[in-house]
């Protein structure tokens, strides 16, 4: 089992998570982020989105037990198209790490990217990524509860 980078672990320490959560990771890459993260949210769940065949390729393959547990789903999709499955119930918090759309690097698909985010959160639910210390929280666009 490959463990976390220091940085990681300490993104994974820094987010607020509790037992019975629902957590969206975008960009998950490989999934050791989310493997930490369905180990700490006990019966709760996590969804490790990415636009990449090969990220999902790679999570199906070092997340098996914890997708075959229910504890993880993942799923092929970028971000600015994402939205919730019929039924799917929406997520208390989300999380990004190096992902252009939220980081700056791509404006407008960020824009959409948060609209697309706030839409699949809970009321209450709140979204972190990279690049604070170590996370930052960002705002999201109001949404219709």
């Amino acid at each position: 089992m490959r463990s976390l980078s220091p940085r990681l672990t300490a993104i994974v320490d820094a987010l607020p998570l509790t037992p019975g959560m629902r957590v969206l990771e975008i960009g998950g890459g490989t999934s050791a982020a989310a493997k930490a993260v369905a180990g700490r949210v006990g019966d709760g769940h996590i969804l490790m989105i990415d636009r990449s065949a090969t990220s999902i390729d790679q999570a199906w393959k070092g997340a098996a037990a914890e997708i075959d547990a229910g504890l993880m789903s993942v799923r092929r999709i970028a971000v600015e198209d994402f939205t919730l499955l019929p039924d799917e119930a929406r997520f208390d918090l989300a999380f990004a790490v190096r992902v252009g759309a939220l980081d700056g690097r791509h404006p407008a698909t960020g824009r959409l990217a948060l609209r697309r985010i706030a839409d699949a959160l809970t009321p209450r639910g709140r979204l972190f990524v990279d690049g604070g210390d170590p996370l930052r929280r960002l705002s999201l666009p109001h949404r219709d509860t």
